[in-house]
């Protein structure tokens, strides 16, 4: 074996010291063709035997260069097979899938690749996969994110390790230094067409701006960007968990839904308070995907500005405003087209009966006692009464309606609904159905509320009292 290079005996202490990989472990090397992975390789090789490591060679053939992709898959294969090492190949059409999901070429070839990989550790083939991204491509992601705007968590570019399953051993080294190596150890590898056509965003940033930036402004940028990310990666650490340390006292989780008062949360410094609706909305809907800071910042001017019951829209979620709390949920399926609105209800009533409502949960039922018995109850169980010699004829329970008007008993005039509702704090959510009963053209009584001031208690009286509804 050829005697170990500065750039390698460098490479292997940190390596050692850093405890990316342990003893025993089956590590699979994600292998392009191209010649950075392919001194991974090396590299690992080496590595490998002196650490007690198995390693297996990964390809994913993304099919994006017809026989070209297909000859680098076979380079790999053979440079495996010569070296005695497990091979494990997989691959997709990522043009198609991309034109099928609207996608961008370039992400739906990783999305396809890291799944593969993922797919390799979770089912038990290897403990983790290397991938040979240098400090070179650090420096490129971190100056593309700039440019398109990010913030310090897009700053932190390429993670050292990724959910402890794919790692980057690479990130120390320069694509300079990878070259020199190449060429000192003689090792063969292939060139991939697509990475000299400028018209790609990061192959303009690797073949004009970083080497202008090096020419002109400073001959380390690569490794200034490089010690950028590590410091943003830091920051962003730091503030990720003070923001679920400031907001744990406060956050709330009901059902699929997140919770917060939006009044401590507007006091939160902005830093943080944008960490925490970030996590909220993480939480809510499994993933950022898709949601930018562009997002956040509508969601902070929400909490600020909008009143109770206003609804803002997000990909994939619902953040609304109900009084003291910030609500974010999944946004509801769309409904058929024949399908009504509100699904509401209405149903005839004829006491004693009683009428189950599904929609709610509930059966009410209403029962003729004596005022002898409505006190007794009413005591009891706090049910509500009406008199049966005030009620018009045709009797009706529905769901509440918009412009719907109510005088309960100490009420000088009628009010609306969505007034009342206001005052009494109840859920957005639930004032389409909230239940009314309605007496000719009068609604009579509205759930949690006496009754109508026309209608109270006298010789005889219908009593409501509700339970839950058990189909049969």
């Amino acid at each position: 074996m050829a005697r170990e290079s500065e750039v390698y005996a460098k490479w292997s202490l940190e390596m050692t010291r850093s405890g990316l990989f342990r003893p025993g472990e089956r590590v699979g090397v994600a292998v392009s063709g191209g010649g950075d992975s392919i001194l991974l390789l090396d590299f690992m090789t080496r590595f490998a035997a002196k650490n007690g490591l198995t390693l297996a060679v990964v390809h994913f053939n993304h099919h994006l260069r017809g026989a070209e992709s297909d000859a680098d898959e076979s380079f790999v294969q053979e440079l495996a097979g010569a070296r005695g090492i497990e091979f494990f190949g997989g691959g997709a059409d990522v043009a198609r899938a991309a034109r099928e999901t609207r996608g961008n070429v370039e992400a739906t070839a990783r999305r396809l690749r890291y799944k593969f990989f993922f797919g390799l550790v979770n089912q038990g083939s290897l403990h983790k996969v290397a991938t040979a991204h240098t400090a070179s491509d650090q420096a490129e992601t971190v100056l593309l994110r700039l440019l398109r705007g990010a913030g310090t968590r897009g700053l932190g570019g390429i993670y050292p390790a990724l959910e402890g399953s794919v790692v980057r051993p690479f990130l120390n080294l320069t694509r300079a230094e990878v070259q020199s190596e190449l060429r000192a150890r003689k090792l063969d590898f292939r060139l991939d067409s697509t990475n000299l056509d400028t018209r790609l965003a990061r192959n303009k940033v690797r073949a004009s701006l970083l080497p202008l930036l090096e020419k002109e402004f400073n001959p380390a940028v690569v490794r200034l960007l490089k010690d950028l990310a590590t410091r943003a990666r830091d920051d962003e650490a730091y503030l990720e968990q003070q923001a679920r340390d400031r907001a744990r006292p406060w956050r709330v989780r009901e059902g699929t839904e997140e919770k917060i008062p939006w009044s401590p949360l507007g006091d939160f410094h902005p830093a943080v308070e944008r960490r925490v609706l970030r996590q909220m909305i993480a939480a809510a809907r499994g993933s950022l995907r898709g949601v930018t800071h562009d997002h956040v910042e509508a969601l902070r001017r929400f909490v600020a500005d909008a009143q109770s019951g206003r609804r803002l829209v997000l990909p994939g979620l619902v953040a609304r405003k109900e009084f003291d709390w910030l609500v974010i949920g999944a946004q509801p399926q769309a409904e058929p087209a024949q399908a009504e609105p509100d699904s509401g209800f209405s149903y005839p009533v004829e006491a004693p009966c009683a009428v189950s409502v599904p929609q709610l949960g509930l059966t009410f039922r209403f029962k003729i006692v004596t005022p002898g018995e409505a006190e007794t109850s009413y005591t009891k169980c706090g049910l509500v009464r009406l008199n049966t010699a005030r009620l018009s004829q045709g009797l009706v329970l529905r769901s509440s309606r918009p412009g719907d008007r109510f005088q309960p008993q100490g009420s000088r005039k009628p009010t609306k609904l969505k007034e009342l509702f206001r005052q009494h704090r109840i859920p957005w959510g639930q004032r389409s159905l909230w239940p009314v009963l309605q007496s000719g053209a009068e609604i009579v009584w509205v759930r949690g509320y006496p009754p109508a001031a026309a209608v109270s208690p006298a010789k005889q009286a219908v009593m409501i009292e509700e339970e839950p509804y058990r189909p049969a």
